[in-house]
């Protein structure tokens, strides 16, 4: 995964994440919908077969927060979700 900024000004934030596709997209757009400085979040692909790996991500806050520290934010989530799915799924299989 690599982050390649395309643009950073004021509130808004647009990048490529390479190496993902509409799986983890769909996951961090949604992620983000829950911070409630975040005013858009959405992302692209701009062509199915030459960027299919590479969404493209625009996220606006309203100024409370930068786009980056919501995405901060919406990546803890993740991770932690993530680590909860992984305790239950391993409590399961021990039975």
């Amino acid at each position: 995964m690599k982050i390649e900024v395309i643009k950073r000004e004021g509130n808004v934030f647009e990048f490529y994440l390479d190496g993902e596709d509409h799986t983890f997209a769909n996951l961090l757009v949604e992620t983000l919908h829950e911070n409630e400085h975040v005013v858009f979040a959405g992302y692209t692909i701009e062509h199915p077969i030459t960027m299919a790996r590479k969404p493209r991500f625009k996220v606006v806050t309203n100024g409370k927060v930068t786009p980056e520290e919501a995405l901060e934010e919406a990546a803890q989530k993740i991770f932690d979700r993530a680590r909860v799915l992984l305790d239950a799924w391993k409590k399961a299989l021990k039975g």
